[in-house]
Order: structure tokens, then sequence, then C-alpha cells
């Protein structure tokens, strides 16, 4: 897999969870739109675990410390 590619996909995930989220906090009370919501940012954090766990390794140390160092120092701002 190309190094670009797992990246935009990294950062496709992200737009995906924010968006389940949003939608998650604007459910209203309707029962089946929390579920569904739910189960997708359950899918797709599964995912990004599965990415990060198996893909990240294999990611040059250059390009992992550049885009992964920049998310984590977002992360704890």
């Amino acid at each position: 897999m190309a190094y670009v590619y797992l990246l935009d996909l990294y950062k496709y995930i992200e737009e995906r969870l924010g968006h389940a989220t949003d939608e998650l906090n604007h459910a209203d009370g309707d029962a089946a739109t929390a579920k569904f919501e739910q189960g997708r940012i359950d899918a797709l954090t599964e995912f990004q675990d599965f990415l990060t766990e198996n893909f990240n390794p294999k990611l040059p140390r250059r390009i992992r410390e550049t885009y992964f160092g920049k998310m984590n120092k977002a992360g704890s701002d």
C-alpha cells in the first residue's frame, strides 16, 4: 500500500468519525439513529485501530514522526 493512500485513509476516517459523532450528539432522542451512529463510530474506531497496529510500523520513521507527531501534539492541546 502506498503511504499516501494510508495517510489519506486516516484523514477520511477522522472526518467520518467527526461526522458520526456530530450526528450522534444531534440524534434528538431517536434510538435507531443513535444506535446506528454508535455502531458506525465503533466500526470506524476498530478499523482505525487495525490500521494503526498493522500498518503504522511499516511506515518509514520520518513519515510516522511527521504525520503522527503532529496528530499527537494536536490531540494534547
